[in-house]
């Protein structure tokens, strides 16, 4: 691989991983015989089927391509074996062994509100492994110096930053903003697509309200993916920090599809050894 063909497809994995999209990284682990390519070359293929760098081209590109996909589509990479006797093999003039690296979408939370809950959130999410985006309209809390964190902050009105913002199923995103109208307005439109995860720093009266609004435009299997007040009961205090980890809680349990309950192990450990001091 030139440097040239490495710096393209490492400009690619940026704008891609910025992106929130999965790829796949296709190797030539080996050959033997005739081949366009050799031992390194490699390219990188988006979940679209577009790609950069090459593996040789013709038949064998193109098998590599369609393996390509399909380990995106099952989530994880593999090794593949074309031996010159096939006909893939006899095309590109040897056998080849071809390496493929999934990559998978990489997950993300949007946190709509810059404030100090917003900051101490980002911090934890980010250390998480989430790529966090802020939103807000006020120049003065968003920013690259509040949020340094983050990989995007977008100061624009919240309809207008919907717009620009991820969607799908690998998109998180938390509400606390400064203004109830706004909030209100965010909910409306997230509702309009599909994400992971919507949740709402918010009261109970507060949660009521939203709700009444928006079940006159919104089926109930919709305003169920809403989760509000959002968070784990933890307990704790009010700081910034307390809210954000019963968030980022909450979150984590979606996150790896779990309840959230302890895991604590000793009442059941101690009720098996009493039954068994019984009858010993």
């Amino acid at each position: 691989m030139s440097a040239r063909e490495f710096i393209q497809i490492a400009d690619k994995i940026k704008e891609l991983t910025l992106k929130g999209k999965g790829f796949a990284l296709v190797f030539i682990a080996d050959y033997k015989g005739h081949s366009a390519r050799h031992e390194g070359a490699a390219m990188l293929v988006a979940d679209d089927g577009s790609f950069v760098g090459t593996v040789g081209g013709g038949a064998l590109e193109k098998f590599a391509i369609e393996k390509a996909l399909e380990f995106i589509k099952r989530g994880r990479g593999g090794i593949i074996e074309i031996p010159a006797t096939s006909e893939i093999g006899s095309a590109c003039g040897g056998a080849v062994t071809l390496y493929i690296k999934v990559v998978p979408p990489s997950e993300i939370l949007v946190i709509f509100g810059a404030g100090h809950v917003g900051s101490s959130l980002s911090k934890l999410a980010s250390q998480l492994g989430f790529r966090v985006l802020i939103v807000d309209d006020r120049k003065e809390f968003a920013t690259k110096e509040r949020f340094p964190e983050a990989s995007e902050v977008i100061v624009a009105k919240p309809d207008e930053a919907i717009l620009k913002i991820p969607k799908g199923d690998n998109v998180y995103v938390a509400i606390m903003y400064y203004s109830a109208d706004a909030e209100l307005q965010i909910l409306r439109e997230l509702l309009k697509f599909d994400f992971k995860y919507i949740g709402v720093v918010a009261s109970p009266v507060k949660t009521l309200k939203y709700l009444n609004e928006l079940f006159k435009d919104y089926p109930e299997d919709k305003l169920k993916n809403i989760r509000a007040p959002m968070g784990l009961d933890i307990g704790g205090g009010e700081e910034p920090i307390d809210i954000a980890l019963s968030i980022m809680a909450e979150i984590q349990a979606v996150r790896y599809n779990t309840t959230g309950r302890p895991l604590n192990k000793v009442p059941e450990f101690l009720e098996q050894l009493k039954k068994k001091a019984q009858f010993s």
